[in-house]
């Protein structure tokens, strides 16, 4: 003990509240325990999880909604694997959050104690961006500040921290940390920026491509700016994970596909360059040879390419996404720094209505079962203006976007990996950093199983979330791409899975609605609801997805 008799735990406490670490996401385990000792009450705020999955996932929506890190304090070995998932999600979204692991205390560590996180710093690569285990101590504040610098900076991401529970109660360093101001001061190169407008005043058909990133940085408003100037089409990235163009928009021409022979052909077809703003140039699913059920000749196809019709030019933070890049050339930027430096060096063209791409959407009918569109056509009547909505409707998406186009005013979040389970925590985590506004969470009754332990988070700080269920009795994933399916229909059939009765049992009102009569009215109050309301409506199967 230091003549003080400060503590590691308690240097470490001043750090997390310089650092404005304050709101704490955690399921801890016995290894946090000691961290958690005589708890300063008033000066953070604690948000229980029943799942660490659940817990990530929070902090990841959180984290989207302040822009800031957040923070997560799990067991960092079963605890941090049982998580992964939502990490894998958190990677791929670019997330500040750092995550404190639980590690068993040193002396214990040549053998092997019950919860050890063996090889503590390895578990979670590749999927976050730094790893450390601190080797004193006193180290351990230090180590925290500099991952909470690590995590801000662009490209940003999850960390990782590993801290033996014996740590936390030895003396401090008497020398009060110093933490740095670590300010961004990465800006686009002017040389690069007018590349980028010449190659866009060239063109006759010039396209845009938004990615995430343009909306986290805060230019979703100058891309309007940017397109509306160069009448152009604006296309949404391949798995749109998070809006960065109002969907109602007349130049919005639709998410592309996540397959190459579908982008070439969309976009071949309407424009000569196209500026991809944000992310990788564009995140594949598979190839359109994949779909066949055919035996597979030996392969001998070149690796997934662009056209040359199109002249593709790619803006990003991550050097890894730009050495990886299908596109021509690739600009390693800030996207949202990018969009509002080209604003003022494009030039104005004539606003004339350029030729729909998309289809014209049918006004659905109501019928019974419900159709999941009709489902969606009534949602949009009712939603809040300024309401933000959470998807993961993996096999059935278009019916979403073609029936609830979100406006300037709406937020839009969705996996970013394709790992399943972040919509239901991430509204959660949102809606306790932004509860000024109403969180959607419109998430199949199969992707819900995944972090449902949220909904106790949720009705336990009343949040004003509404969980919409466009319940279709089976796990789709399963179902559609299993071709025996009578073998398989035990994993997907979900037909007795009560959504409803689940959603009451972890304290939120929960209502099945399975017929039109009274869809509107149960929406209308679960919208406007003090506190969490999950709406389990019944569908007719919507089919194999339509890209």
């Amino acid at each position: 003990m230091t003549e003080t008799g400060r503590t590691v735990r308690d240097a470490t406490l001043d750090v997390l509240k310089q650092l404005g670490l304050t709101t704490v996401f955690s399921n801890p385990s016995h290894s946090e325990m000691k961290l958690f000792e005589n708890w300063l009450e008033g000066d953070f705020k604690f948000v229980l999880g029943l799942e660490e999955k659940a817990v990530v996932g929070m902090a990841d929506g959180y984290a989207q909604a302040t822009g800031e890190p957040a923070l997560v304090i799990i067991n960092g070995g079963p605890g941090l694997a049982n998580a992964m998932g939502s990490v894998y999600t958190a990677a791929s979204a670019k997330t500040p959050m750092v995550i404190l692991g639980g590690q068993q205390a040193r002396k214990m560590l040549l053998g092997e104690p019950f919860l050890i996180a063996k090889d503590s710093t390895q578990l979670p690569k590749p999927y976050i961006k730094w790893a450390a285990e601190p080797a004193r101590p006193q180290d351990v504040p230090a180590t925290i500040a500099q991952a909470y610098q690590i995590a801000k900076q662009t490209p940003q991401g999850p960390v990782f921290v590993a801290v033996p529970e014996d740590d936390w109660v030895r003396p401090a360093d008497p020398e009060p940390l110093r933490i740095a101001k670590v300010e961004s001061a990465v800006v686009p190169d002017p040389a690069a920026l007018e590349q980028i407008a010449a190659a866009l005043n060239g063109a006759e058909r010039p396209g845009l491509i938004a990615g995430g990133p343009v909306d986290a940085q805060g230019a979703r408003g100058d891309l309007i700016a940017l397109a509306e100037k160069l009448n152009a089409r604006v296309w949404g990235a391949p798995v749109w994970a998070r809006g960065a163009f109002p969907e109602n928009h007349p130049l919005f021409a639709g998410v592309l596909p996540p397959i190459p022979e579908l982008i070439n052909e969309r976009l071949s077809a309407q424009h000569d360059v196209v500026v991809v703003l944000g992310g990788p140039a564009f995140t594949l699913f598979t190839a359109w040879d994949l779909f066949s059920t055919a035996p597979a000749d030996l392969d001998k196809s070149p690796r997934p390419t662009l056209t040359a019709d199109v002249d593709f030019l790619h803006v990003t933070d991550d050097p890894q996404a730009a050495a990886a890049t299908l596109a021509g050339r690739s600009f390693v930027a800030p996207p949202g720094a990018v969009v509002k430096g080209l604003v003022p060096l494009v030039e104005q063209r004539e606003r004339v209505e350029l030729a729909p791409v998309r289809e014209p959407v049918a006004v659905p009918e109501p019928s019974t079962p419900l159709t999941q569109a009709y489902l969606f056509h009534v949602l949009s009547k009712e939603l809040p203006d300024n309401a933000v909505l959470f998807e993961e409707l993996p096999i059935a998406r278009a019916d979403f976007h073609e029936q609830i186009p979100l406006g300037e005013d709406n937020g839009y979040f969705a996996t970013a990996s394709g790992a399943l389970g972040f919509p239901f925590a991430g509204a959660v985590g949102y809606a306790l950093a932004r509860p000024d506004r109403r969180a959607v969470v419109v998430v199949g009754e199969g992707s819900a199983q995944y972090t449902i332990h949220a909904l106790w988070t949720a009705a336990r700080h009343n949040l004003p979330v509404t969980f919409v269920i466009p319940d279709n009795s089976g796990y789709l994933s399963l179902k559609y791409y299993l071709q025996d399916q009578k073998s398989w229909e035990a994993g997907y059939d979900l037909s007795d899975v009560d959504m409803a009765l689940i959603a009451r049992g972890f304290g939120v009102r929960g209502e099945t609605v399975d017929s039109p009569d009274g869809l509107q009215e149960a929406l209308r109050d679960a919208l406007t609801a003090d506190g969490p309301v999950l709406i389990d409506v019944k569908t007719e199967d919507p089919g194999l997805f339509r890209l």
